[in-house]
């Protein structure tokens, strides 16, 4: 309220209440109101927030935050943040499409002569996260523009972009990537790498881009004095090797089928005794805190419930690795291991399973 009325007719009823001139209902309001606008004033002027939509601008106006060399290209500038889009109602789909998103986003400032290293660099890392999360069956989805759609649909520079295309094309073929090429798929400021993985069940996402940028710099006004002194126009790769991260672990609990490897589970460890029996809780406990020191996601239950129902309880919730603790386990010095969709795997010594759940995570294991 006090946002709406103007400084003038705050103004105009404070002298009619010093006047005694106002009802006794509007002194009380404008004492309040006073109240109000007294606490607001000590957090100084009013702000504006805006939901991000993309990260691009943000990293485009740092990097004309301050003159640039082509010594100081490439300019790599990373964030893990949140954007906003508004999608329609019938458009959301679980995890696969939110308002809220996070991607680990980058833009790369690069020189023409900077661009196959850099952009098969960006490649090379969707490679490797491909093998830490056992992504067996991928294209790289080439984008193209087409002819018709030039100062419709893209950016009306049919010269670069047949340059720019053929500098992917060239990355591509060189790195030996399987790709295809698809016409008139390309983002309205280049070429893109789409990539394309298919889950356990055979179902087909776009996990990630790397897309090539030679329109929007110029439009920002980013430029780089080069070796002869000159001003030139980067080219930008836009890169998110997972995506939205929603949509990654979306993908990723169908790939899965719920059933992560160790390393990935949600509940990794839980340890079991057979029993309520103090001695099994005082035998089980220290290997629970031994877990947690070492980080590992790992919860107990000590409870007297009966065992078959303890042990269902674990494999409904789909915890990886389950220790088994009882009174042949505690004397013997050991813990009968049992696996999620993988059964009993007998008594072992406890230091040893320890030991192998931690080398387990730290390679992540499949």
């Amino acid at each position: 309220m006090s946002a709406i009325l103007k400084d003038e007719e705050f103004s105009t009823i404070e002298q009619a209440v010093k006047a005694s001139a106002a009802p006794a209902e509007i002194v009380a309001a404008f004492n309040e109101l006073a109240a109000l606008r007294a606490q607001l004033n000590k957090f100084g002027e009013a702000e504006s927030y805006y939901l991000k939509a993309m990260n691009c601008p943000h990293h485009h106006r740092i990097f004309a935050a301050e003159p640039r060399s082509y010594r100081d290209l490439p300019l790599r500038l990373a964030e893990h943040g949140c954007c906003y889009r508004y999608e329609q109602s019938g458009e959301l789909f679980g995890l696969m499409r939110v308002r809220s998103l996070n991607m680990n986003d980058a833009h790369i400032y690069l020189t023409e002569e900077q661009f196959e290293s850099e952009f098969n660099a960006v490649n090379e890392m969707y490679l490797k996260y491909f093998k830490i999360f056992g992504i067996e069956k991928y294209v790289m989805r080439f984008s193209k523009h087409s002819q018709e759609g030039l100062g419709k649909k893209y950016v009306n520079e049919p010269e670069l972009w047949l340059k720019t295309e053929d500098m992917v094309r060239n990355v591509l073929k060189n790195s030996g990537i399987n790709y295809v090429e698809v016409e008139n798929e390309a983002a309205f400021y280049g070429p893109k790498i789409d990539v394309q993985v298919w889950s356990v069940i055979g179902r087909e996402f776009t996990l990630a881009t790397n897309q090539v940028d030679f329109a929007v710099p110029s439009k920002f006004g980013l430029t780089y004095r080069d070796k002869d002194n000159f001003n030139k126009t980067p080219l930008c790769i836009h890169r998110a090797p997972l995506g939205t991260h929603e949509r990654f672990i979306g993908f990723l609990i169908e790939h899965y089928a719920g059933n992560f490897p160790l390393w990935l589970a949600p509940d990794q460890v839980r340890v079991i005794t057979l029993n309520d029996d103090a001695a099994l809780i005082d035998y089980a406990q220290p290997i629970v805190n031994e877990l947690r020191a070492n980080m590992v996601r790992v919860d107990a239950d000590f409870s007297a419930t009966p065992f078959k129902a303890k042990i269902a309880d674990a494999e409904k919730l789909r915890v990886h690795t389950m220790l088994i603790i009882g009174g042949r386990d505690m004397e013997a010095g050991a813990v009968s291991v049992r696996l999620h969709h993988g059964g009993p795997q007998g008594a072992k010594p406890k230091a040893e399973v320890v030991a192998d759940i931690l080398a387990n995570i730290k390679e992540r294991r499949a």
